[in-house]
């Protein structure tokens, strides 16, 4: 299915449509609209999954980042639901589409994401003790702060990088504390609340193929979790059509992207 209609403007600001649409509205009103008004490559599928579901995945299975152009995460909403052909989640040269992210892609970036300096300098700080500001990811941030760079969630100052670093220990407090919850048991009751999920892409052969929510990955590892709900944004076209042959012959595994159609066989 063509994807031309995923870069209207109506579909790149879809996002905003929970907010935006009356206060007074129920909840399974606006997501009845959602439904309606957005669109997937679905259609010649005969056992679509849904778009808006959450996989219950293991955290240590998300290791291999996603080979799409980078970051693979802008407009999360009008990539839900997307299926592609293509070698995307074997790349390595993996195209920087925006310029301002060149600085921090390293940082981010490696063959695994246990191997990232990002993951590496959470593991210092919350495993070993480490200041952040001895951490290489919160050292490298701040030099660029100092150059007037964007890095961390794009901020600039060394007062905002602090700033990050003592919210994302009150996250990892949190989720120590409380456990892990999903966006919906925070309280985000629109099914984009989907896109605010620790969020994968799918390969060919079923591998899940990190996209965003890395801080709230690298917490599940550290914690030990043995389980974490992800979203997904991109599936490629012969997984779905590995789906489909599951489905067909009914010889579904424990995979977390065929789980409904054991459902759907019951």
């Amino acid at each position: 299915m063509a994807l031309a209609d995923r870069s209207s403007l109506p579909f790149r600001t879809l996002e905003r449509l929970y907010v935006d649409l009356p206060v007074d509205v129920p909840s399974p009103i606006k997501n009845a609209y959602i439904r309606r008004t957005i669109s997937d490559d679905f259609g010649p599928f005969d056992h679509p999954p849904d778009p808006f579901a959450t996989l219950t995945v293991d955290p240590s299975a998300v290791q291999s980042f996603t080979g799409r152009p980078y970051p693979p995460y802008h407009e999360k909403a009008a990539q839900l639901g997307s299926v592609r052909g293509g070698d995307w989640d074997r790349t390595d040269d993996v195209e920087i589409a925006a310029d301002d992210y060149r600085e921090r892609y390293d940082l981010y970036r490696a063959e695994r994401f246990s191997e990232s300096v990002f993951f590496e300098s959470m593991r210092a700080h919350f495993a070993d003790g480490v200041d952040w500001t001895e951490t290489p990811f919160v050292e490298r941030c701040l030099e660029l702060a100092d150059d007037g760079v964007p890095s961390w969630r794009s901020l600039t100052t060394r007062d905002a990088i602090l700033d990050r670093c003592a919210k994302i220990d009150s996250l990892y407090e949190r989720i120590k504390r409380d456990g892990y919850l999903t966006q919906r048991e925070l309280g985000y009751d629109s099914l984009l609340g989907v896109t605010d999920e620790v969020l994968v892409d799918i390969g060919r052969d079923g591998e899940l193929l990190f996209v965003n929510g890395r801080h709230r990955l690298a917490i599940a590892k550290l914690l030990g979790l043995e389980s974490i709900p992800v979203g997904v944004l991109v599936r490629h076209r012969s997984w779905m059509t590995h789906r489909e042959r599951c489905a067909r012959t009914e010889t579904v595994t424990g995979h977390p992207d065929l789980r409904d159609l054991a459902t759907t066989a019951d």
